[in-house]
């Protein structure tokens, strides 16, 4: 695995298939986040509420897509608080590197922030990446915790209609673990990567055949695991 500020972008940042961090059914990890202002703000003082957890970055193409959708679900339910964490850069090259500091990466918050036109809680990770780590590391991963604090639903890549359908139904769901399509159009993908450096876009670029092969095999993974679930 490559360190988690990495300069470069390549297929070992993230290991497909895998998603480590808190399960579907388990109490999810406190952790302590940073506002704009450098005020603290742990998940334990949320405690009472619904949470919809999302990570993103400046140059995450999926992060970026979904931020229209996701904070349309902020006004669908105001009972829900609605975070987004920034976390490392996903695809960072000659523009915009990999964070140097905590200052560095407030101000790439801010930007991120302000280009996503955000309307959601905007709170920011430390550079060692404490929390996002702690969650799986994916760089637009998605976490709904329950008022007790337990995970009820999470995906590996954030799904607006997903999210939308399960708090729907949230009352008579228990718990659900699932797996997103991934995949971001072309038009919105390289724009974003191309705000990390043309180098950046060289870097999936090349990465792009392992990455859908390895997202294949673990769709059909997926697949597999939950038919034998429902058929032992």
């Amino acid at each position: 695995m490559l360190e988690y500020n990495y300069a470069r972008y390549k297929l070992e940042a993230y290991e497909l298939g895998a998603f480590p961090g808190p399960k579907a059914g388990e109490m999810a990890a406190d952790f302590t986040l940073h506002t704009m202002e450098g005020k603290e703000v742990r998940l334990a003082d949320l405690k009472g509420k619904w949470v919809v957890l999302e990570t993103g970055s400046y140059t995450c193409p999926m992060y970026v897509n979904n931020a229209r959708p996701m904070n349309a679900l902020k006004t669908k339910f105001p009972d829900v608080e609605f975070l987004v964490v920034y976390v490392r850069e996903a695809h960072p090259g000659s523009r915009i590197g990999p964070h140097t500091g905590m200052e560095n990466k407030t101000g790439l918050a801010r930007k991120t922030q302000a280009a996503s036109k955000e309307t959601r809680e905007f709170l920011i990770d430390d550079v060692a990446g404490t929390m996002h780590r702690a969650y799986g590391a994916f760089p637009n991963l998605s976490y709904v915790i329950n008022p007790e604090g337990r995970v009820v639903y999470r995906l590996d890549w954030a799904s607006a209609k997903m999210i939308e359908i399960f708090l729907r139904n949230r009352e008579t769901i228990d718990t659900a673990d699932h797996r997103a399509i991934w995949g971001t159009p072309p038009w919105i993908m390289v724009p974003i990567c191309l705000r990390g450096g043309w180098n950046a876009v060289w870097d999936l670029a090349a990465a792009m055949p392992p990455i859908i092969w390895g997202h294949l095999k673990a769709d059909v993974a997926d697949i597999l695991k939950r038919r034998s679930e429902k058929n032992p």
